[in-house]
């Protein structure tokens, strides 16, 4: 269950200045792109523990988020008149949910293994429902030949196990499995929520749960409530309620929670998701250098970044008051 707001709050001790303007736009994509070289470079050698498949993983999580970042950017371009902008709160939330991958994930080798099976099995499953639905028609005979021995591929790479898959087709399609087999399920890896629980006890524990509210608040954008639609009318120029709320009301609203709100998480998410592979990389200078710089320009940027940093990214850095 949830954890309460009591139990979650962090109370700040001082405040940020909400009248400072802080870069955003180019220069924050400049401290995006540092980051994820530094993370890249750093992953170059893979972590004590991990394998190059393992450490491959890890790279492209940090690939992914850089590419994310240009395209709420994209979004974030078009306006407060462009209803298309609301848009960028659902990759906002793309981002946060890189971040607590990356703490799982730097938390065990074996995490990265589960991480990139369970992404097997959502492939397989779809390709044994494209298989089983177009069986019977001429057209797809034999279309599914490649896309069976690239999925055999993946999964040696991925150390999926033959008895993993025989438990995948005997639950979706009913086979009967071979004399002696002992099934092996591969579990849905976390989302957040279910993430959190498997972080140790701790200030990166504290962080997710108190990152966590935020990033329910972006799902509703995913998932199509109501919030989402009324931001789709406000920020369209030829809605009858932004004239209604008045034009200037309607801009401070687009400034805050969408050019400032979606950037802040965005660099947030990689700002942080750098810093957590400093415990894998204790020596590497350039790393902790990178990471510290992001935070230095986004910790007084947004009350939530003000509180991430106090909690976990502060005492990392060695930052004392």
């Amino acid at each position: 269950m949830p954890k309460s707001i009591k139990s979650i709050a962090y109370v700040h001790t001082s405040d940020i200045d909400p009248t400072a303007t802080k870069a955003g736009g180019d220069a924050w994509e400049a401290l995006v792109n540092k980051c994820v070289r530094a993370a890249q470079d750093a992953l170059d050698v893979p972590p004590a523990g991990y394998t190059p498949t393992q450490r491959n993983s890890l790279t492209d999580l940090f690939t992914s988020m850089e590419a994310t970042h240009r395209a709420i950017r994209l979004l974030v371009q078009l306006g407060d008149a462009k209803p298309e902008s609301v848009d960028s709160l659902v990759l906002a939330r793309l981002q946060l949910e890189a971040l607590y991958n990356v703490c799982l994930l730097v938390e065990d080798p074996e995490h990265v293994d589960w991480f990139v099976r369970e992404a097997w099995k959502r492939q397989y499953v779809q390709y044994l429902l494209y298989r089983e639905e177009t069986k019977v028609l001429p057209r797809f005979a034999n279309s599914w030949d490649a896309e069976h021995a690239r999925l055999l591929t993946l999964a040696r790479i991925w150390n999926v196990t033959e008895e993993q898959r025989l438990t995948l087709e005997h639950r979706e399609l009913g086979t009967t499995p071979p004399v002696g087999f002992h099934p092996q399920a591969i579990h849905d890896f976390p989302t957040p929520g279910k993430l959190i629980r498997l972080v140790p006890e701790g200030p990166k524990k504290r962080m997710l749960e108190r990152l966590y509210p935020e990033y329910q608040e972006l799902c509703a954008y995913a998932h199509g409530r109501p919030i989402a639609g009324f931001g789709k009318t406000v920020f369209d120029d030829r809605s009858p309620v932004r004239k209604e709320m008045g034009e200037v009301e309607v801009r401070k609203m687009f400034e805050q929670r969408i050019k400032a709100g979606t950037q802040v998480y965005s660099v947030l998410a990689i700002a942080q998701s750098t810093a957590e592979l400093m415990p894998l990389y204790q020596n590497n200078v350039e790393l902790a250098r990178t990471a510290g710089e992001a935070w230095n320009e986004i910790h007084d940027a947004h009350i939530v970044a003000s509180a991430v940093w106090n909690i976990r990214a502060k005492p990392m850095f060695g930052v004392v008051g």
